[in-house]
């Protein structure tokens, strides 16, 4: 009797158990597509979106992903594959300018370089002159000071003062350092600044579109361009640029090879912190760019009512 009842539990059991099955089989046929939720972009990355012109087709895959069916698969996957290459082409155009930059740059610290290394020379022979005249001419008037050529002491001891404010004034004039003309075929301020520039200065489009618009987070809504420009007068790089004074930085920081524009220790150092926060503000860009890439789902969904399995 044991066994029986044993067995009767056993068997209701399983049929509970295979009821169970099917009707989660049943239930998950019925279940709606997939959502893209991976498509939702933070507002950085939307924005960045927009003004390099990718807005569009995300909003067109957002709607092919939100509402699937056996008769746009390829459609879907055709937008998908165009919508990547939209993003690499841009990021790659970012990547292009910031080598550019890069390049810049390098060119740049190996004048100031040149340029420092003169002045630190000269600085420091002036120094060793005025320092043996100083000692000697000094130690001559003290002698002559113990002797009775009072005259001779003094007129060494003016000499020898003379000489060493002279010197003095020459180092510091020196440590200001020369002037020389750049030779590099880039000016990537030129732009940032409308001057004139050529064929290689030229950002493309999206770059153009995304610093002529303003960041999220801008409390005063000005453009990335302005904010940098800004920025920079507020740190003194720049004097305003409405300024007599600023206008001639400008012309210096934007000059051209062939222009013969000549450029101190100072402005090869502001050149540099200023395409250093250009270059800055791509990367920015080039992270956003990264958020829409990995935006982009990587299956996308099956169609509804049906077993097929999603394409990948």
């Amino acid at each position: 009797m044991f066994r029986t009842r044993h067995q009767n539990i056993r068997r209701h059991s399983l049929v509970v158990l295979v009821a169970m099955l099917c009707l989660s089989r049943g239930a998950n046929a019925q279940k709606a597509p997939k959502k893209a939720a991976d498509m939702e972009l933070p507002l950085s990355a939307e924005q960045t979106a927009q003004a390099t012109g990718l807005l569009p087709l995300f909003n067109n895959l957002r709607e092919l992903m939100l509402q699937p069916s056996g008769t746009n698969s390829l459609e879907l996957l055709l937008r998908r594959q165009q919508v990547m290459l939209e993003v690499v082409s841009v990021s790659m155009q970012v990547d292009a300018t910031t080598g550019e930059i890069d390049g810049e740059i390098a060119e740049t610290r190996e004048l100031e370089n040149y340029l420092g290394t003169r002045r630190d020379s000269q600085v420091e022979r002036v120094n060793l002159v005025s320092l043996a005249i100083g000692g000697v001419a000094g130690t001559a008037s003290s002698a002559l000071g113990l002797t009775v050529h009072d005259s001779a002491a003094a007129v060494t001891g003016i000499v020898a003062g003379s000489t060493t404010a002279i010197l003095s004034l020459v180092g510091l004039r020196l440590a200001h350092g020369q002037k020389q003309e750049l030779q590099t075929e880039s000016n990537m301020l030129s732009e940032l600044f409308d001057r004139p520039r050529d064929s290689g200065n030229v950002y493309s489009p999206a770059i153009a579109t995304f610093m002529n618009s303003a960041a999220v987070n801008d409390e005063d809504g000005l453009t990335r361009q302005e904010r940098l420009i800004r920025e920079w007068v507020e740190v003194g790089r720049i004097p305003d640029p409405e300024s007599e004074a600023g206008q001639e930085k400008i012309t210096r920081l934007t000059s051209l090879t062939g222009e013969n524009i000549k450029q101190s220790i100072a402005d090869l150092d502001d050149r540099q912190a200023m395409l250093y926060d250009f270059r800055a503000r791509l990367t920015h860009m080039k992270q956003d760019l990264s958020i829409l890439l990995r935006s982009i789902p990587m299956e996308m969904p099956t169609p509804a009512n049906t077993g097929a399995a999603p394409v990948k």
